[in-house]
């Protein structure tokens, strides 16, 4: 779902083949799955929109706004709960149950946490 929600078509069509062919589903799961991949790839592309690239805050290298990790230095970013991007602001905003953090403004969006659903 995470990557429905960041526009990674091409991806979460990937996660729906594996999830439709796992052999612990059961004939209804499967079927939900199904019709659930089929809602919205009517309505979307399975293919990912270009990456952006975006800057490392440690060497300043290139990398994609995706990466949680520069390959070049190896600096690792925390990732943002909503989006699942990488958070390069020195301002984020941090749940006060779980400790993730997400974009203050992503979080402005919802009630509860993601993750824990606490509320915001």
């Amino acid at each position: 779902m995470a990557s429905c929600a960041s526009r990674a078509f091409g991806m979460c069509s990937n996660s729906f083949i594996k999830l439709e062919t796992h052999e612990t589903l059961t004939p209804e799961q499967r079927q939900q799955y199904e019709e659930l991949a089929l809602e919205i790839f009517t309505k979307h592309s399975p293919k990912d929109s270009k990456a952006q690239k975006i800057e490392c805050t440690g060497c300043s290298a290139s990398i994609p706004d995706w990466s949680t990790a520069c390959p070049s230095c190896d600096t690792k970013f925390p990732t943002c709960i909503v989006t699942g991007r990488p958070l390069l602001e020195y301002q984020f905003w941090m749940c006060s149950a779980c400790k993730h953090r997400a974009y203050e403004s992503e979080i402005a969006k919802r009630q509860n946490c993601p993750l824990c659903h606490t509320p915001v």
